[in-house]
Protein backbone atom coordinates (compact mmCIF):
# COMPACT_ATOMS: atom_id res chain seq x y z
CA UNK A 1 0.00 0.00 0.00
CA UNK A 2 1.41 3.48 -1.41
CA UNK A 3 1.80 6.33 1.81
CA UNK A 4 0.03 9.58 0.89
CA UNK A 5 2.68 12.24 1.44
CA UNK A 6 2.34 14.75 4.40
CA UNK A 7 2.44 17.97 2.50
CA UNK A 8 2.32 21.66 3.99
CA UNK A 9 -0.34 23.60 1.98
CA UNK A 10 1.72 25.29 0.21
CA UNK A 11 3.12 22.25 -1.70
CA UNK A 12 -0.64 21.72 -3.22
CA UNK A 13 -0.06 24.72 -5.26
CA UNK A 14 3.63 23.96 -5.81
CA UNK A 15 2.79 20.33 -6.86
CA UNK A 16 0.31 21.66 -9.81
CA UNK A 17 2.72 24.12 -11.45
CA UNK A 18 5.76 21.84 -11.18
CA UNK A 19 3.66 18.80 -12.36
CA UNK A 20 1.94 21.12 -15.22
CA UNK A 21 5.85 21.97 -16.25
CA UNK A 22 6.66 18.04 -16.55
CA UNK A 23 3.40 17.51 -18.70
CA UNK A 24 4.43 20.47 -20.94
CA UNK A 25 8.19 19.71 -21.08
CA UNK A 26 6.76 15.66 -21.88
CA UNK A 27 4.57 17.03 -24.78
CA UNK A 28 6.88 19.81 -25.90
CA UNK A 29 8.56 16.56 -27.66
CA UNK A 30 4.93 15.10 -29.43
CA UNK A 31 5.56 15.57 -33.44
CA UNK A 32 2.28 18.32 -33.34
CA UNK A 33 3.83 20.21 -30.24
CA UNK A 34 5.16 23.58 -31.60
CA UNK A 35 8.86 24.63 -30.68
CA UNK A 36 9.75 25.90 -27.63
CA UNK A 37 12.85 28.45 -26.94
CA UNK A 38 12.64 27.07 -22.95
CA UNK A 39 15.20 25.34 -21.51
CA UNK A 40 15.04 21.63 -20.81
CA UNK A 41 12.81 21.34 -17.53
CA UNK A 42 15.69 19.86 -14.69
CA UNK A 43 13.92 18.76 -11.66
CA UNK A 44 17.61 18.17 -10.21
CA UNK A 45 17.77 22.06 -10.41
CA UNK A 46 14.63 23.60 -9.54
CA UNK A 47 13.59 25.09 -6.79
CA UNK A 48 10.41 25.70 -5.19
CA UNK A 49 10.08 29.29 -3.62
CA UNK A 50 6.31 28.95 -3.06
CA UNK A 51 4.53 31.78 0.01
CA UNK A 52 2.28 30.01 2.36
CA UNK A 53 -1.22 30.49 1.52
CA UNK A 54 -3.67 31.87 4.52
CA UNK A 55 -6.59 29.45 5.18
CA UNK A 56 -9.35 31.26 2.79
CA UNK A 57 -7.27 31.15 -0.01
CA UNK A 58 -6.08 27.18 -0.20
CA UNK A 59 -5.58 26.05 -3.25
CA UNK A 60 -8.12 23.34 -4.09
CA UNK A 61 -6.96 19.77 -5.49
CA UNK A 62 -5.93 20.81 -9.34
CA UNK A 63 -7.99 19.76 -12.08
CA UNK A 64 -5.76 19.93 -15.75
CA UNK A 65 -3.79 22.02 -16.19
CA UNK A 66 -4.15 25.30 -17.80
CA UNK A 67 -2.09 26.18 -21.36
CA UNK A 68 0.15 29.40 -19.90
CA UNK A 69 2.00 31.12 -22.79
CA UNK A 70 5.94 30.62 -22.86
CA UNK A 71 8.16 32.50 -20.48
CA UNK A 72 10.51 35.15 -22.09
CA UNK A 73 14.09 33.79 -22.16
CA UNK A 74 16.47 36.99 -21.04
CA UNK A 75 19.17 37.14 -23.65
CA UNK A 76 20.36 40.85 -23.03
CA UNK A 77 23.70 41.03 -24.83
CA UNK A 78 25.82 42.92 -21.63
CA UNK A 79 29.42 41.67 -22.73
CA UNK A 80 31.28 45.08 -22.93
CA UNK A 81 28.67 47.25 -21.17
CA UNK A 82 29.10 49.06 -18.83
CA UNK A 83 27.28 48.78 -15.54
CA UNK A 84 28.11 51.21 -12.44
CA UNK A 85 31.97 50.80 -11.76
CA UNK A 86 32.20 47.43 -13.95
CA UNK A 87 32.91 46.14 -16.68
CA UNK A 88 30.85 43.40 -18.29
CA UNK A 89 33.57 40.77 -19.55
CA UNK A 90 31.72 37.28 -20.63
CA UNK A 91 29.08 34.95 -19.64
CA UNK A 92 30.24 32.82 -17.17
CA UNK A 93 26.47 30.66 -16.59
CA UNK A 94 23.01 31.07 -16.13
CA UNK A 95 20.75 29.85 -13.42
CA UNK A 96 16.64 29.76 -12.77
CA UNK A 97 16.58 33.63 -12.00
CA UNK A 98 19.66 34.82 -12.74
CA UNK A 99 23.11 35.10 -14.81
CA UNK A 100 26.56 35.16 -13.88
CA UNK A 101 28.90 37.43 -15.71
CA UNK A 102 32.68 37.76 -15.27
CA UNK A 103 33.78 41.64 -15.34
CA UNK A 104 36.12 43.78 -14.45
CA UNK A 105 35.95 46.19 -11.87
CA UNK A 106 37.43 49.63 -13.05
CA UNK A 107 38.01 51.20 -9.93
CA UNK A 108 39.56 48.61 -8.02
CA UNK A 109 40.93 47.16 -11.03
CA UNK A 110 40.56 43.59 -10.15
CA UNK A 111 38.59 41.06 -12.18
CA UNK A 112 35.19 39.73 -10.58
CA UNK A 113 31.98 38.05 -11.17
CA UNK A 114 28.94 39.78 -10.96
CA UNK A 115 25.37 37.79 -10.67
CA UNK A 116 22.38 39.69 -12.44
CA UNK A 117 18.82 38.64 -11.79
CA UNK A 118 16.94 38.34 -14.69
CA UNK A 119 15.32 42.02 -15.16
CA UNK A 120 11.54 40.73 -16.88
CA UNK A 121 11.19 38.43 -13.62
CA UNK A 122 11.82 41.81 -10.86
CA UNK A 123 9.40 43.75 -13.19
CA UNK A 124 7.16 41.22 -12.45
CA UNK A 125 7.93 40.18 -8.83
CA UNK A 126 9.30 43.31 -7.15
CA UNK A 127 9.90 41.46 -3.98
CA UNK A 128 12.27 39.01 -6.15
CA UNK A 129 15.39 42.04 -6.00
CA UNK A 130 14.68 42.10 -2.24
CA UNK A 131 15.26 38.41 -2.17
CA UNK A 132 18.00 38.54 -4.11
CA UNK A 133 19.96 41.23 -2.48
CA UNK A 134 19.27 39.33 0.65
CA UNK A 135 21.95 36.67 -0.32
CA UNK A 136 24.18 39.60 -0.40
CA UNK A 137 23.53 39.91 3.06
CA UNK A 138 23.40 37.23 4.27
CA UNK A 139 26.31 36.10 3.26
CA UNK A 140 28.15 39.56 3.11
CA UNK A 141 29.97 38.82 6.28
CA UNK A 142 30.55 34.99 6.18
CA UNK A 143 34.45 35.33 4.89
CA UNK A 144 35.78 31.51 4.66
CA UNK A 145 38.42 29.53 2.55
CA UNK A 146 35.30 27.10 1.50
CA UNK A 147 32.41 30.00 0.70
CA UNK A 148 32.22 32.65 -2.33
CA UNK A 149 33.29 35.72 -0.90
CA UNK A 150 30.22 38.75 -1.57
CA UNK A 151 31.57 42.23 -1.91
CA UNK A 152 29.41 44.50 -3.03
CA UNK A 153 25.50 44.91 -4.37
CA UNK A 154 23.95 47.59 -6.36
CA UNK A 155 21.88 48.84 -9.49
CA UNK A 156 21.77 50.67 -12.77
CA UNK A 157 20.25 50.95 -16.07
CA UNK A 158 17.18 48.35 -14.65
CA UNK A 159 19.96 45.31 -13.91
CA UNK A 160 20.27 44.49 -10.06
CA UNK A 161 23.24 42.47 -9.51
CA UNK A 162 25.72 41.52 -6.49
CA UNK A 163 29.83 41.68 -7.13
CA UNK A 164 31.50 38.21 -6.07
CA UNK A 165 34.38 36.60 -5.78
CA UNK A 166 35.62 35.27 -9.18
CA UNK A 167 37.23 31.63 -9.01
CA UNK A 168 38.75 31.26 -12.32
CA UNK A 169 38.90 27.40 -13.95
CA UNK A 170 36.21 26.84 -12.11
CA UNK A 171 33.15 24.32 -12.67
CA UNK A 172 30.29 23.22 -10.74
CA UNK A 173 30.14 20.15 -8.90
CA UNK A 174 27.48 18.91 -11.02
CA UNK A 175 28.76 20.00 -14.21
CA UNK A 176 31.88 17.96 -13.26
CA UNK A 177 29.78 14.71 -12.56
CA UNK A 178 28.05 14.83 -15.59
CA UNK A 179 31.30 15.26 -17.37
CA UNK A 180 33.68 13.06 -15.49
CA UNK A 181 31.27 10.71 -14.01
CA UNK A 182 31.34 9.58 -10.41
CA UNK A 183 33.53 11.02 -7.96
CA UNK A 184 35.70 8.20 -6.06
CA UNK A 185 35.33 8.10 -2.46
CA UNK A 186 38.18 9.47 -1.14
CA UNK A 187 38.14 12.50 -3.30
CA UNK A 188 34.10 12.78 -2.93
CA UNK A 189 34.79 13.01 0.79
CA UNK A 190 37.60 15.74 1.03
CA UNK A 191 35.15 17.93 -1.58
CA UNK A 192 31.94 17.05 1.19
CA UNK A 193 34.25 18.02 4.10
CA UNK A 194 35.13 21.32 2.20
CA UNK A 195 31.76 22.17 2.09
CA UNK A 196 30.64 20.99 6.13
CA UNK A 197 33.54 23.33 6.74
CA UNK A 198 31.84 26.88 4.95
CA UNK A 199 28.30 25.33 6.46
CA UNK A 200 29.99 24.71 9.93
CA UNK A 201 30.89 28.68 9.39
CA UNK A 202 27.67 29.83 8.16
CA UNK A 203 25.77 27.36 10.64
CA UNK A 204 27.91 29.14 13.46
CA UNK A 205 27.30 33.17 11.75
CA UNK A 206 23.24 31.93 12.75
CA UNK A 207 22.60 31.17 8.30
CA UNK A 208 20.99 28.28 7.04
CA UNK A 209 21.64 27.53 3.18
CA UNK A 210 18.68 25.99 2.39
CA UNK A 211 19.59 25.06 -1.12
CA UNK A 212 22.75 22.88 -0.93
CA UNK A 213 23.78 20.57 -4.29
CA UNK A 214 26.27 20.17 -6.53
CA UNK A 215 24.92 22.96 -8.54
CA UNK A 216 25.63 25.07 -5.53
CA UNK A 217 29.51 23.99 -5.03
CA UNK A 218 32.04 25.45 -7.19
CA UNK A 219 35.05 23.15 -7.68
CA UNK A 220 38.15 25.27 -7.96
CA UNK A 221 41.35 24.99 -10.44
CA UNK A 222 42.80 23.45 -8.31
CA UNK A 223 40.71 20.81 -6.79
CA UNK A 224 38.88 22.40 -3.85
CA UNK A 225 35.04 23.24 -2.98
CA UNK A 226 33.47 26.43 -2.64
CA UNK A 227 30.10 27.08 -1.81
CA UNK A 228 27.98 29.27 -3.53
CA UNK A 229 24.50 30.62 -4.37
CA UNK A 230 23.21 32.06 -0.73
CA UNK A 231 20.33 33.07 -2.61
CA UNK A 232 17.63 31.03 -0.33
CA UNK A 233 19.66 31.54 2.76
CA UNK A 234 18.31 32.43 6.11
CA UNK A 235 19.13 33.55 9.05
CA UNK A 236 17.87 31.05 11.80
CA UNK A 237 15.97 34.29 13.80
CA UNK A 238 13.90 34.76 9.89
CA UNK A 239 12.93 31.08 10.15
CA UNK A 240 11.68 30.91 13.49
CA UNK A 241 8.31 32.90 12.86
CA UNK A 242 4.90 31.50 10.94
CA UNK A 243 3.93 32.21 7.55
CA UNK A 244 7.32 31.34 5.81
CA UNK A 245 8.34 31.21 2.10
CA UNK A 246 9.32 27.29 1.69
CA UNK A 247 11.97 26.95 -0.84
CA UNK A 248 14.93 24.79 -1.78
CA UNK A 249 15.25 22.12 -4.68
CA UNK A 250 13.10 19.26 -4.22
CA UNK A 251 15.83 16.23 -4.89
CA UNK A 252 17.53 17.85 -1.87
CA UNK A 253 15.11 19.05 0.38
CA UNK A 254 14.88 17.33 4.10
CA UNK A 255 11.52 15.95 4.42
CA UNK A 256 10.17 18.09 7.56
CA UNK A 257 10.62 20.80 4.95
CA UNK A 258 7.81 19.35 2.91
CA UNK A 259 5.07 19.63 6.41
CA UNK A 260 6.48 23.44 7.48
CA UNK A 261 9.02 22.86 9.60
CA UNK A 262 11.61 25.66 9.21
CA UNK A 263 14.67 25.12 8.25
CA UNK A 264 17.81 23.95 10.23
CA UNK A 265 21.22 23.13 10.63
CA UNK A 266 20.13 18.97 10.40
CA UNK A 267 17.47 20.19 6.68
CA UNK A 268 21.49 21.41 5.49
CA UNK A 269 22.76 18.52 6.71
CA UNK A 270 20.50 16.52 5.26
CA UNK A 271 21.15 18.11 1.84
CA UNK A 272 24.93 16.92 2.27
CA UNK A 273 23.76 13.61 2.59
CA UNK A 274 22.15 14.05 -0.45
CA UNK A 275 24.40 15.61 -2.32
CA UNK A 276 27.18 13.14 -0.99
CA UNK A 277 24.85 10.11 -2.16
CA UNK A 278 24.85 11.60 -5.92
CA UNK A 279 28.82 12.26 -6.08
CA UNK A 280 29.58 8.62 -5.48
CA UNK A 281 27.02 7.01 -7.57
CA UNK A 282 25.79 9.63 -9.83
CA UNK A 283 22.35 8.68 -9.31
CA UNK A 284 19.75 11.18 -6.43
CA UNK A 285 18.67 8.78 -4.05
CA UNK A 286 15.15 9.53 -4.49
CA UNK A 287 13.84 11.22 -8.00
CA UNK A 288 10.49 11.47 -9.44
CA UNK A 289 8.85 13.42 -12.08
CA UNK A 290 6.09 13.99 -9.40
CA UNK A 291 6.54 16.50 -6.82
CA UNK A 292 3.93 14.63 -4.59
CA UNK A 293 5.58 11.07 -5.30
CA UNK A 294 9.12 12.96 -4.61
CA UNK A 295 8.14 14.01 -1.39
CA UNK A 296 6.65 10.48 -0.49
CA UNK A 297 10.08 9.05 -1.18
CA UNK A 298 11.60 11.25 1.37
CA UNK A 299 8.92 11.09 3.85
CA UNK A 300 8.73 7.17 4.12
CA UNK A 301 11.46 5.24 1.67
CA UNK A 302 14.35 3.56 2.90
CA UNK A 303 17.42 4.83 1.26
CA UNK A 304 18.31 2.81 -1.61
CA UNK A 305 21.31 0.74 -0.66
CA UNK A 306 24.74 2.11 -2.05
CA UNK A 307 26.30 -1.45 -1.46
CA UNK A 308 24.15 -2.35 -4.20
CA UNK A 309 25.56 0.30 -6.62
CA UNK A 310 28.81 0.02 -5.30
CA UNK A 311 29.93 -3.39 -3.94
CA UNK A 312 33.19 -2.41 -2.93
CA UNK A 313 32.17 0.30 -0.64
CA UNK A 314 33.68 1.40 2.98
CA UNK A 315 30.61 0.41 5.70
CA UNK A 316 31.69 3.50 7.87
CA UNK A 317 30.85 5.36 4.54
CA UNK A 318 27.67 3.75 4.28
CA UNK A 319 26.79 4.17 7.91
CA UNK A 320 27.40 7.77 7.66
CA UNK A 321 25.26 8.67 4.48
CA UNK A 322 22.22 7.38 6.22
CA UNK A 323 22.79 9.00 9.32
CA UNK A 324 22.38 11.89 6.86
CA UNK A 325 19.71 10.82 5.13
CA UNK A 326 17.16 9.68 8.55
CA UNK A 327 13.84 10.65 8.05
CA UNK A 328 13.84 12.56 11.34
CA UNK A 329 16.12 15.81 12.00
CA UNK A 330 17.54 14.39 15.83
CA UNK A 331 18.95 11.19 14.43
CA UNK A 332 21.16 13.06 11.96
CA UNK A 333 24.80 14.52 13.30
CA UNK A 334 23.86 17.34 15.52
CA UNK A 335 26.17 20.26 14.01
CA UNK A 336 28.40 20.29 10.53
CA UNK A 337 31.30 20.09 12.79
CA UNK A 338 30.17 16.71 14.29
CA UNK A 339 29.88 15.64 10.93
CA UNK A 340 33.01 17.51 9.39
CA UNK A 341 35.23 15.24 12.15
CA UNK A 342 33.61 12.18 11.75
CA UNK A 343 34.33 12.18 7.87
CA UNK A 344 37.71 13.61 8.47
CA UNK A 345 38.04 10.08 10.47
CA UNK A 346 36.52 8.28 7.56
CA UNK A 347 38.95 10.02 4.65
CA UNK A 348 42.19 8.01 6.75
CA UNK A 349 40.33 5.10 6.93
CA UNK A 350 39.29 5.32 3.36
CA UNK A 351 43.28 5.92 2.45
CA UNK A 352 45.31 2.76 2.49
CA UNK A 353 48.81 3.00 5.53
CA UNK A 354 51.02 3.28 2.47
CA UNK A 355 49.38 5.99 1.07
CA UNK A 356 49.55 8.19 4.25
CA UNK A 357 53.14 7.26 4.46
CA UNK A 358 54.39 7.70 1.18
CA UNK A 359 52.31 11.12 1.35
CA UNK A 360 54.28 12.13 4.77
CA UNK A 361 57.85 11.06 3.65
CA UNK A 362 57.04 13.14 0.24
CA UNK A 363 60.52 15.11 -0.15
CA UNK A 364 62.15 13.54 2.18
CA UNK A 365 65.26 10.79 1.29
CA UNK A 366 64.01 7.33 2.26
CA UNK A 367 63.40 3.88 1.18
CA UNK A 368 60.07 2.61 1.65
CA UNK A 369 59.52 -1.37 1.57
CA UNK A 370 56.48 -3.41 2.85
CA UNK A 371 52.77 -4.07 2.20
CA UNK A 372 49.29 -3.81 3.55
CA UNK A 373 49.72 -2.62 7.41
CA UNK A 374 53.38 -3.21 7.59
CA UNK A 375 56.25 -1.24 6.64
CA UNK A 376 60.43 -0.58 6.83
CA UNK A 377 61.94 2.84 6.34
CA UNK A 378 65.73 3.44 5.52
CA UNK A 379 66.72 6.66 6.30
CA UNK A 380 70.17 8.65 5.67
CA UNK A 381 71.93 9.58 8.84
CA UNK A 382 74.42 12.11 9.51
CA UNK A 383 78.24 9.94 9.43
CA UNK A 384 77.37 8.20 6.39
CA UNK A 385 75.34 6.04 8.83
CA UNK A 386 71.40 4.14 7.71
CA UNK A 387 68.79 3.76 10.45
CA UNK A 388 65.53 1.44 9.66
CA UNK A 389 62.27 2.50 11.02
CA UNK A 390 59.02 -0.02 11.44
CA UNK A 391 55.84 1.37 10.89
CA UNK A 392 52.62 -1.38 12.18
CA UNK A 393 49.17 -1.12 12.04
CA UNK A 394 47.07 -3.18 14.76
CA UNK A 395 43.38 -3.76 16.07
CA UNK A 396 42.49 -1.84 19.35
CA UNK A 397 40.82 -2.58 21.89
CA UNK A 398 38.03 -4.97 21.20
CA UNK A 399 34.40 -2.84 20.74
CA UNK A 400 36.67 0.10 20.37
CA UNK A 401 36.57 0.71 16.64
CA UNK A 402 40.20 1.77 16.75
CA UNK A 403 43.42 1.02 15.22
CA UNK A 404 46.71 2.03 16.25
CA UNK A 405 49.90 3.11 14.11
CA UNK A 406 53.07 2.53 15.95
CA UNK A 407 56.47 3.98 14.85
CA UNK A 408 59.62 2.28 16.34
CA UNK A 409 63.12 2.04 15.64
CA UNK A 410 65.90 -0.25 17.25
CA UNK A 411 68.60 0.91 19.57
CA UNK A 412 70.43 -2.32 20.24
CA UNK A 413 69.81 -5.77 22.07
CA UNK A 414 68.13 -5.28 25.30
CA UNK A 415 70.80 -6.28 27.68
CA UNK A 416 70.73 -5.77 30.94
CA UNK A 417 74.14 -3.43 30.96
CA UNK A 418 72.27 -0.75 28.97
CA UNK A 419 69.58 -0.48 31.09
CA UNK A 420 71.14 2.11 33.49
CA UNK A 421 71.17 4.13 30.37
CA UNK A 422 68.02 3.57 28.91
CA UNK A 423 66.10 4.55 32.09
CA UNK A 424 68.23 7.93 32.34
CA UNK A 425 67.98 8.37 28.78
CA UNK A 426 64.06 7.93 28.68
CA UNK A 427 63.56 11.01 31.57
CA UNK A 428 65.43 13.42 29.35
CA UNK A 429 63.60 13.03 26.16
CA UNK A 430 60.61 14.71 24.54
CA UNK A 431 59.63 12.73 21.29
CA UNK A 432 58.91 8.77 21.66
CA UNK A 433 60.69 7.19 24.50
CA UNK A 434 62.73 3.69 24.94
CA UNK A 435 61.05 -0.07 25.58
CA UNK A 436 61.63 -3.57 25.56
CA UNK A 437 60.08 -4.66 22.37
CA UNK A 438 60.56 -8.64 20.69
CA UNK A 439 61.80 -8.01 17.21
CA UNK A 440 62.36 -11.30 15.33
CA UNK A 441 62.27 -13.24 18.67
CA UNK A 442 64.82 -11.39 20.41
CA UNK A 443 64.11 -8.36 23.24
CA UNK A 444 65.26 -5.25 21.94
CA UNK A 445 65.97 -1.69 22.88
CA UNK A 446 63.52 0.57 20.76
CA UNK A 447 62.27 3.50 20.14
CA UNK A 448 58.43 4.38 19.81
CA UNK A 449 55.57 6.49 19.40
CA UNK A 450 52.05 4.98 18.69
CA UNK A 451 49.18 7.23 17.02
CA UNK A 452 45.31 6.13 17.02
CA UNK A 453 45.53 5.31 13.04
CA UNK A 454 42.61 7.27 11.82
CA UNK A 455 42.88 10.30 13.72
CA UNK A 456 46.35 10.89 13.06
CA UNK A 457 47.50 13.94 11.05
CA UNK A 458 50.08 13.43 8.38
CA UNK A 459 52.38 15.49 9.42
CA UNK A 460 52.73 14.02 12.94
CA UNK A 461 53.91 11.16 11.27
CA UNK A 462 56.73 12.99 9.23
CA UNK A 463 57.51 14.23 12.30
CA UNK A 464 57.84 10.90 14.08
CA UNK A 465 59.71 8.91 11.87
CA UNK A 466 62.31 11.66 11.72
CA UNK A 467 63.00 11.94 15.44
CA UNK A 468 62.58 8.24 16.37
CA UNK A 469 65.25 7.29 13.38
CA UNK A 470 67.55 10.30 14.47
CA UNK A 471 67.22 9.74 18.34
CA UNK A 472 67.33 6.17 17.89
CA UNK A 473 71.17 5.81 15.42
CA UNK A 474 72.23 8.39 17.71
CA UNK A 475 71.49 6.02 20.91
CA UNK A 476 72.56 2.93 19.11
CA UNK A 477 75.76 4.66 18.20
CA UNK A 478 76.57 5.29 21.76
CA UNK A 479 75.52 2.23 23.26
CA UNK A 480 76.78 -0.89 20.08
CA UNK A 481 79.29 2.07 18.67
CA UNK A 482 77.74 0.31 15.94
CA UNK A 483 75.50 0.56 12.71
CA UNK A 484 73.01 -2.38 12.60
CA UNK A 485 69.81 -1.31 13.07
Amino acid sequence: MTSVPVMDDRLHAASAVADAAVQGASSSNAPSAPPSNRPPLDLEATRLHVARQSPRTRTQPPGPPAETPAEPVWNDDLIGRKLSQYRILEDLGRGSMARVFKAWHLGLERTCALKIIDPTLVARRPILRDQFWAEARAAANLVHPQVVTIHNLGSDSGYNFIEMEYVPGSVSLRDSLVKDGPFEAQRAARLVRQVLLALGAAHESGIIHRDVKPANVLLTADGNAKLADFGLAQTRAKLTGANLPLAGTPTFMAPELFTGTPASPQSDIYSVGVMFYYLLTGRLPFTSDRIASLINLHQSEAVPDLRKILPGVHPRLVELIERCLAKSPGDRFATAEELSDQLQMLMHQLRDTEGILRESLQGVDSFIQGTRDTFRVLLPQPGDRLQEVMIEVNDGEEGKDERYLSVFSVCGPAEPSYYGYALALNSRLTFGGLSIRYVLGSPMLVMSRTFVRDRMRVSDLRDAILEIAHNADRIEARMTRLDLY
